[in-house]
């Protein structure tokens, strides 16, 4: 009988163990492996969220994303400018700018990459 036991504890040890991984991927971002992602027009863009390289940063009052090739010099965050720095060795551009991680962030991204030569109003989104 106790060996009947330990066996039905295990299996419901091991049943608790998947139940739990499955909710907390019930959680996690849909859309993409990091911590957040843009939104364009107040919808998912997979485009502009194709380029996050890395989990967004939250110290001291500020974010810092880094985001895929030299694309971005700048960025736009409550009518304050802030510049990108282009690292070559891993072909990345951080940003940083005051923010936290309570809500979204409206920004609006300087993009010189060929015709997409602009600025983009995005939605930063944490998920």
């Amino acid at each position: 009988m106790v060996k009947t036991m330990k066996k039905s504890v295990g299996l419901l040890m091991l049943a608790l163990v998947l139940m739990l991984a499955m909710a907390a991927s019930a959680f996690a971002n849909p859309y993409n492996s990091y911590n957040y992602y843009f939104e364009y027009n107040d919808a998912y863009h997979a485009h502009s969220s194709g380029y996050i390289a890395a989990d967004a940063t939250v110290s001291g009052g500020n974010v810092t994303l880094t985001l895929s090739g030299n694309y971005f010099p700048q960025v736009e965050v409550d009518g304050q400018l802030y510049s990108g720095v282009y690292h070559a060795a891993s072909d990345t551009t951080t940003l940083t700018f005051p923010g936290n991680s309570s809500a979204p962030i409206e920004l609006y991204l300087n993009v010189v990459a060929g015709p997409h030569n602009t600025w983009y109003k995005l939605n930063l989104v944490w998920g």
